[in-house]
């Protein structure tokens, strides 16, 4: 096991293959850069879910990924992962299922970014972010993480002002609040239609 403090870097693009990392607490921010160093976010992923995947195959993973949150992984070299995936069928299985669920992601994200505006490809975002970590209390869906607008400008390919003005359109319009630095949302359905184009 390994501990990771909140923004620690786990993975370089630049890191040789050879060990792959399953999550047991925390959460880990995956992204790319660009050449002018800007970052897009690719996933977050909790526990239960694993990366450094592409090691399996010999290959150098082309992100970069950080502790998001103070993070415990269990770490293990490549050879001895196979061993154990060839031996448990139930846990090939679960690895499957959770690359499957990050495929399902991925394709939902492309399609926000090619079809959706930015108010549609936030409320999108916020709609994924609830049903992962939404906690229901007396005024909505409270997310169980911090994210700045740098973060949400990160995940959907926007500018972080362009995020601002669009929080501070959708708090206005009484579709979300932010209460200790984390997003309530208090109109689902209204972001869902925002997110459809209507």
């Amino acid at each position: 096991m390994r501990e990771f403090a909140r923004g620690k870097v786990i993975l370089h693009p630049d890191d040789p293959p050879g060990m792959v990392y399953l999550i047991k607490e925390g959460r880990v921010k995956v992204s790319r850069y660009s050449l002018d160093g800007r970052e897009q976010i690719l996933a977050l992923l909790e526990p239960g879910n694993l990366f450094g995947e592409l090691s399996l195959l010999g290959e150098r993973e082309p992100v970069h990924v950080e502790a998001f949150e103070d993070t415990l992984l269990c770490t293990m070299p490549r050879a001895e992962f196979i061993a154990l995936i060839t031996s448990q069928p139930e846990l090939m299985l679960h690895m499957m299922k959770v690359l499957a669920d990050r495929l399902r992601l991925a394709e939902e994200e492309i399609a926000d970014l090619v079809f959706r505006t930015v108010p549609g490809r936030l409320a999108s975002l916020l709609l994924r972010l609830a049903e992962a970590y939404g906690e229901t209390d007396g005024r909505g869906l409270r997310l169980a993480l911090r994210l700045t607008h740098h973060d949400m400008a990160s995940m959907i390919g926007a500018t972080r002002e362009t995020v601002t003005s669009t929080v501070s359109r959708f708090r206005e319009e009484g579709l979300i609040e932010i209460d200790q630095r984390k997003i309530v949302i208090r109109d689902p359905e209204r972001l869902r239609r925002i997110s459809r184009g209507w």
